[in-house]
């Protein structure tokens, strides 16, 4: 069975992947800041992990230039057949209560700052992952770069959200990049739309739930099987999408790059 790398792990999307690899078999290093959910306080991670082969690596946060070598140091000796950048967010803020918020990222109000965290989360992390990483993963190894069609250019029809959408379309040149510089070395590369996904982030799962996003579990079943699919010769390249109708292959997203 193939050996998993993931970063971002402790909830949502990360956390499902976690689960469903798990379930099969694989083995699993599921990297975090904490075990516990920044949006939520909750450690599910820790009972995801006992129920197959997961190591947990915790104190990685992808924003900070040392995580390379902790990656390294934690990692000592482990082949990668697979990397999966998850790791990412919209940007949030805590209000009064506690609650998490969306900082607001419209054209008047989005801040330096706010660009600049956003994309050193959403665009500088997984290429400074990929960089410590790489002479670790196994020929024909893999990439997937959890993306979001809020990145794609030529889809862009209602703007606003400045620092997230700048971020991952940034990373959808970054892992286009990769596919390039990877290839080479026989490692196939793509980047995914999860589409919308109900998770604790953002407004939270059930506001999400109401603007049609899809359970975390049926994204998660369109990533793992992107990530199966993957080789040099289909998907290698390419910004793919979980396809609308469960259980069928992915597709190219729709809007492009």
């Amino acid at each position: 069975m193939p050996t998993y790398l993931i970063t971002g792990t402790s909830s949502g999307i990360g956390l499902e992947l976690v689960r469903q690899l798990a379930l099969r078999g694989d083995k699993i290093y599921a990297t975090c800041r904490a075990r516990a959910s920044k949006a939520t306080g909750e450690d599910l991670l820790s009972s995801v992990a006992s129920s197959g082969d997961v190591t947990v690596v915790e104190g990685i946060d992808t924003m900070d230039d040392g995580v390379g070598a902790a990656l390294k140091a934690a990692l000592a000796g482990v082949t990668l057949d697979v990397i999966i950048h998850n790791a990412g967010g919209l940007n949030t803020t805590r209000d009064l209560k506690g609650m998490e918020t969306m900082m607001d990222q419209s054209f008047d109000n989005v801040t330096t700052a706010c660009m600049m965290d956003t994309f050193n989360l959403n665009c500088l992390g997984p290429l400074r992952v990929q960089q410590a990483l790489t002479a670790q993963m196994s020929p024909a190894g893999k990439v997937v770069v959890i993306s979001t069609g809020m990145g794609s250019i030529g889809d862009n029809g209602s703007s606003g959200v400045y620092a997230y959408r700048t971020s991952k379309a940034a990373v959808n040149m970054v892992t286009k990049n990769m596919s390039v510089d990877l290839g080479k070395k026989g490692i196939a590369v793509c980047c995914i739309n999860p589409r919308m996904v109900q998770t604790a982030f953002g407004p939270g799962a059930e506001a999400m739930k109401g603007m049609g996003a899809i359970p975390v579990d049926e994204s998660v079943e369109g990533l793992v099987k992107a990530a199966d699919q993957l080789t040099l010769e289909n998907n290698h390249g390419k910004f793919l999408s979980v396809p609308k109708e469960r259980g069928t292959d992915p597709v190219e997203f729709p809007g492009g790059w």
